[in-house]
């Protein structure tokens, strides 16, 4: 059985370095400190945060519940594929969920997110 597809479209907070080893090697070589970089992550709206937290405990939940019938793929609302989605799939709520390119959800209800992904599995595996 091939996984569904799930896209979470969601305005996610960046910092400098973004935990790569060449780039941290690159910012550590020009001096720019672990501290400054969480320094930026804390700039950003207490909101965000809380809701960047919030997804990411859904995201864990979600891959525990369905393990290997679905791949997730986290998609930066500000990024040029989080705008073409947002236009594509004429999204205006955040977070956005895309199944299989086919099925959108906004917003933070789970049951009906859920919802979605079992119709979708169902769909997919013939049943």
């Amino acid at each position: 059985m091939t996984p569904v597809q799930l896209e979470i479209i969601m305005p996610l907070i960046t910092t400098l370095g973004f935990g790569c080893r060449s780039c941290s090697l690159i910012f550590n070589q020009a001096g720019i400190e672990d501290g400054y970089r969480n320094d930026c992550a804390n700039d950003y709206p207490e909101e965000w945060r809380e809701s960047l937290e919030q997804l990411l405990e859904w995201i864990s939940e979600i891959k525990r519940l369905y393990k290997h019938r679905l791949r997730v793929q986290l998609i930066d609302a500000q990024s040029p594929t989080g705008l073409w989605k947002q236009v594509r799939h004429r999204l205006s709520q955040m977070p956005a969920f895309i199944v299989d390119r086919k099925l959108v959800h906004m917003g933070w209800n789970r049951d009906q997110l859920e919802a979605l992904i079992d119709r979708r599995i169902r769909e997919t595996s013939g049943a």
